[in-house]
């Protein structure tokens, strides 16, 4: 709290300071920001399974994290807040945010813990000295933004889902799970312990290599996946948290964990994440609503389809990573960011939507994806203009220019067609 306090103090006296050069700096380029939607996955938060579940697959101990399963931690919360201190440092800079003007930001996220506790960790850099009020649907309800199927906004076809996703694959997932073969071997000896894969057979113990890849049938929303990939995506994020938290895995007994072993498995979780969340019919169900909800916000029209009041300037919404992954899949979003694989949403990775005013006159939407560094995440280390997190600008598909400039009504047109059937 003390480190919070802290921050907040700083990001206070700099908010107040800093938007002196701003105007000066806009009329330069010819350039006005007028509105930014930051779509942001939760931060670190603990593994959702518990440490026993988990060291059924590992064979030393897993570390203890100090909050229940899923829950926003500590160090994520503060990591949260460095985040928002550097948005408000560089939207400050650019003349978007002024003062301590409380009404410029709108918060809404998820109904969860992580998702709400992140938005108000946040909020403490980005809106210092304001009271943070984090919207939601409220407790128990299904949020529109993150579950339509559930909020009765969205109807999946899954046989058609199915098909978008067997068809990335030619329809058979064993050839395309059989081209992962490395990252599995070095799952396995780094989840055994062992120098070289397939590592010793352990008594009681699940593997990696234990179920072929297949098509589930019970999936009730989505398409449901089974396999070595569908294995690893869990341990890989459990072990990603347990990392960025800046738990001692030495300590535990484990050897050879370290950001260059982590690099070798995320492969894993991205490949299953990817065929299983950004295929397009999966897509389209799960962030279609949510996409022409960014789009209203960023055309500011009057009418209720649009995040926040008529004076907010930024709308931050938090919710998880497959809220980024299925917008990017529908449409067609690629990103990368150093020490992470193409298209992977680390802790508190957000996706950043910059509506501009051009010196010649056209609205156009810039897009970004931002990180923070594995080194970032486990050091806490504060960003700055000067030591800014990774940002990846985006290339909308029939959109953007090469400039990478993406004219609103084009905008407008891309998600319209990506939404419809």
């Amino acid at each position: 709290m003390r480190l919070l306090a802290r921050l907040s103090a700083f990001a206070l006296a700099a908010f107040i300071a800093a938007p002196a050069a701003a105007p000066a700096a806009a009329q330069a380029s010819g350039e006005t920001l007028e509105k930014v939607v930051i779509l942001s996955r939760h931060g670190v938060r603990a593994a959702m399974s518990s440490p026993e579940r988990l060291e059924t697959a590992t064979a030393r101990p897993w570390p203890r994290f100090s909050v229940p399963p899923g829950h926003l931690t500590a160090n994520g919360g503060t990591l949260s807040t460095l985040f928002g201190v550097y948005y408000r440092e560089l939207y400050a800079r650019q003349g978007l945010l002024a003062g301590a003007d409380c009404g410029q930001v709108y918060y809404w996220a998820n109904v969860t813990q992580r998702t709400i506790a992140t938005a108000k960790a946040m909020g403490e850099g980005l809106s210092p000295g304001c009271a943070i009020d984090v919207h939601t649907v409220g407790e128990g309800k299904a949020d529109p933004l993150f579950e339509p199927v559930k909020a009765g906004v969205a109807k999946p076809d899954l046989a058609l889902a199915r098909a978008s996703v067997a068809g990335r694959v030619g329809g058979n997932l064993g050839a395309w799970s059989a081209g992962h073969a490395d990252a599995i071997a070095n799952l396995d000896e780094l989840l055994m312990q062992c120098d070289a894969a397939p590592c010793p057979k352990a008594p009681g113990k699940r593997r990696v290599y234990d179920e072929p890849a297949a098509f589930l049938d019970d999936a009730d929303e989505t398409v449901g996946i089974s396999g070595p990939e569908a294995f690893a995506s869990g341990i890989t994020e459990s072990m990603l948290m347990a990392w960025a938290d800046g738990h001692d895995f030495a300590g535990e007994g484990w050897k050879g964990l370290d950001e260059a072993a982590l690099l070798r498995v995320f492969p894993l979780h991205q490949a299953e994440f990817d065929l299983r969340l950004r295929s397009h019919e999966v897509a389209r169900t799960g962030a279609g609503h949510l996409a022409s909800k960014i789009l209203a916000t960023l055309e500011a029209k009057p009418g209720k389809d649009a995040i926040g009041g008529p004076g907010t300037k930024m709308v931050v919404i938090v919710g998880h990573d497959g809220t980024l992954a299925m917008l990017g899949g529908l449409l067609g979003m690629e990103w990368v960011a150093p020490g992470y694989q193409p298209n992977q949403i680390a802790p508190g990775g957000n996706l950043v939507f910059e509506r501009w005013k051009r010196a010649d006159g056209a609205r156009v939407i810039r897009v970004r994806y931002a990180v923070q560094s594995l080194s970032q995440l486990r050091e806490k280390k504060p960003l700055t203009l000067a030591a800014p997190p990774s940002a990846s600008p985006i290339f909308v598909p029939g959109c953007s220019e090469a400039s990478f400039d993406c004219p609103i009504d084009r905008f407008a047109t891309v998600v319209k067609g990506a939404v419809a059937r």
